[in-house]
């Protein structure tokens, strides 16, 4: 079964991060940038923008005795003769002479493709340098090798948009869940974030949704559809493949062999866990099956929800500002949780009957 109201409750009080640290992420990287901009570094800075689960609204509930993480990308200005690690240095510079950020109980470090800010018992801020090269683009820095790396998160946002459009906006919301099994129930523990963003983003495709466009239906189907797809694209892939976003952007260098092999063996477990739970026709049973993989998160149907910016049903797709609601999530936004649960199930329903392809279970 899917029980749909449960996902929901379960995304808005125990994977989403509230909206208060939210907020004081965005307060706090605004007056990380204007410190740095009143340094003057030698590097003029230019502007900011967020990378990573922040922009794309994939950022999660870290464990309790972990803290959270939010990556934003500082553009400079290039300088003739400056190698990469200089820039890297020019922004720790300025962060670690300031009044606030240099007295901070924990250090500012230079790390090798960003500068990290760590808040005390709370959160960490990676400053990204990263400068528009003339007639070559994007590139941000590798210190450790002294080298430029090319860099596309535009591009990569863009894809990722594309694809949770396709998911109907559930792509990022199973993002959040797949990442709430690897940080707080062990799951392929050893895949980053950007490998399992990428991934998951493989197996969307066109021919899946004109194949059946109930493929994404809400977020219980959704999640089943993806890891399903995962299982099959694993069990074809024996060895480490290429993990590429569109065109240029290219991940595989951040996955060993170890590693994958790692995440090939679990999301194949993991798939057989969601798809006897999702066949579950029994209630009880069925709940049993899913408080199982996601723990006392997965509460009552009618438990009471936190606001949070990344909401279980509604705002848009991944990147960017990203909050205008999809018109079919407008709609489920005006109904009860009773009615979207009834709405999302009747929706299952209808899709039951399609056959499944080879080495894939039925929606």
């Amino acid at each position: 079964m899917e029980h749909v109201t449960d996902f929901n409750a379960l995304l808005e009080n125990t994977v989403n991060l509230p909206d208060g640290k939210l907020d004081s992420l965005a307060d706090r990287v605004d007056k990380i940038y204007a410190a740095i901009k009143a340094a003057k570094p030698d590097a003029s800075v230019l502007s900011k923008k967020r990378q990573g689960s922040w922009a794309q609204r994939t950022i999660i509930n870290p464990p309790k005795e972990l803290e959270f993480d939010a990556d934003f990308m500082l553009e400079l200005e290039e300088v003739p003769g400056w190698s990469p690690a200089q820039y890297n240095n020019a922004v720790f510079q300025a962060l670690d002479k300031d009044p606030v950020y240099g007295e901070m109980d924990k250090p500012v470090e230079a790390k090798n493709r960003c500068v990290r800010v760590s808040y005390a018992n709370d959160m960490h801020v990676d400053v990204v340098p990263y400068v528009n090269r003339a007639d070559e683009g994007e590139h941000i820095i590798n210190a450790e090798t002294d080298e430029w790396e090319a860099s596309n998160s535009d591009e990569f946002t863009t894809w990722m948009k594309e694809k949770d459009d396709l998911a109907d906006g559930n792509m990022r919301r199973v993002i959040r869940l797949l990442k709430y099994l690897r940080d707080h129930r062990g799951w392929y523990k050893d895949t980053v974030s950007i490998i399992l963003t990428t991934v998951v983003g493989i197996t969307i495709k066109p021919e899946n949704v004109l194949a059946d466009a109930k493929s994404y239906a809400n977020v219980p189907v959704a999640l089943g559809r993806i890891v399903s797809d995962l299982a099959e694209w694993v069990r074809e892939n024996e060895t480490l493949p290429e993990v590429e976003a569109g065109e240029s952007a290219v991940f595989t260098h951040r996955w060993t062999e170890t590693k994958y092999q790692q995440f090939r063996t679990e999301i194949q477990k993991l798939d057989t866990k969601i798809s006897a739970a999702l066949v579950q026709t029994d209630e009880d049973e069925s709940l049993a099956l899913w408080r199982e993989l996601f723990g006392t998160g997965f509460a009552a149907a009618d438990s009471d929800t936190k606001g949070s910016k990344f909401p279980a049903i509604g705002a848009g797709a991944a990147g960017g500002a990203g909050r205008d609601l999809l018109p079919v999530e407008a709609a489920r936004l005006g109904d009860s949780k009773r009615a979207i649960a009834t709405s999302a199930h009747q929706v299952a329903t209808a899709s039951a009957g399609r056959p499944a392809r080879p080495g894939q279970r039925p929606a």
